[in-house]
């Protein structure tokens, strides 16, 4: 199988889709495998031109993987990693105590304020402590998946967090518990509880996006950088309750709700070419790329929902 083009394999994976038929030899394939379960999560979408419909959205995802994917991201990282601007460390004390985060880097940047990295489970995400200055923080909203909502529910609320509803069996398939911490971040804490639930998608980890027109905003993410739906809850009237796209091997969630403009690091071979291609879908310039100190390179520009994306590259690996 695997001497056949990765087009021709892709091909026949959706042909046992579309005909129920066992198509779990391609999880046995490095290339096909990312396909694969993407495939089988779309398998009942709900239209007669499935087969047109999956392939076309596939050879996006094996398009966009190929193209955006960055070589050289340092391990755990992941093609979007948020980035939560704080005044000080209490973030990083609270996500330590609540899902046992382990702090894998800390650098200080004169008048920049404390870069710190944070590993939880599966997943890292970075912290900007900015001080005492007008820095105004960034909050944003997550999805994580832990052994024991419940438990660690109650690790949040000890650790100062405010509970925006208690842990329930939800009809998702999952056991969730919704909290928000001092800094204005929402955190929705589940566990898996069916092979239907979403944690069987989803690293540790998942940034949750607002939008009040999520597919508008999921239309301009696509334009800007190549990100490809894989699936989406659609109520009357156009509301999206749940929507997930997935950019190279990451995946990111949306729902209808007022925004929380935050700050996402996005890993590309090129940023350059992203950076151009995001302005001319809208987005804002913030800053043009250019090599750091830091070894990348980075351009910075703001969505139209006034999320702060940071297109970047090890420049050291070109």
């Amino acid at each position: 199988m695997a001497d056949q083009l990765l087009s021709d394999r892709l091909d026949e994976v959706i042909d046992a889709l579309v005909a129920r038929s066992d198509a779990s030899a391609a999880l046995g394939d490095p290339e096909l495998a990312p396909l694969a379960r993407v495939a089988a999560d779309l398998r009942h979408y709900p239209n007669r031109d499935f087969t047109a419909h999956l392939r076309a959205r596939l050879e996006r995802r094996k398009t966009m993987t190929t193209a955006t994917l960055a070589p050289g991201v340092r391990e755990g990282f992941t093609t979007v990693t948020p980035y939560i601007w704080v005044p000080d460390r209490g973030l990083a004390d609270f996500l330590i105590r609540t899902f046992d985060a382990v702090e894998t880097r800390v650098d200080e940047n004169p008048g920049h304020g404390i870069h710190r990295e944070l590993r939880i489970g599966s997943s890292m995400v970075m912290i900007g402590e900015t001080g005492p200055t007008d820095a105004p923080a960034r909050p944003q909203a997550f999805h994580v998946f832990v052994p024991d909502a419940d438990a660690t529910f109650a690790r949040a609320l000890t650790a100062g967090a405010m509970s925006l509803g208690e842990p329930e069996d939800r009809h998702y398939g999952e056991r969730a518990g919704f909290v928000v911490d001092a800094y204005g971040n929402h955190w929705y804490i589940a566990t898996a509880l069916g092979p239907q639930s979403l944690g069987h998608h989803l690293r540790t980890v998942t940034p949750y996006l607002h939008a009040l027109d999520v597919d508008g905003y999921m239309k301009f993410l696509t334009r800007a950088f190549g990100a490809v739906e894989e699936t989406r809850a659609e109520q009357p009237g156009g509301v999206i309750p749940y929507a997930r796209m997935r950019f190279g091997d990451a995946a990111v969630e949306f729902g209808t709700h007022p925004p929380m403009p935050g700050a996402y690091f996005l890993y590309v071979a090129d940023p350059d070419a992203v950076y151009e291609q995001a302005l001319a879908a809208g987005a804002k310039s913030l800053s043009a790329p250019a090599d750091q100190p830091s070894g990348l390179r980075i351009g910075f520009v703001e969505d139209p929902l006034g999320n702060h994306w940071y297109i970047a590259r090890p420049f050291d690996s070109r």
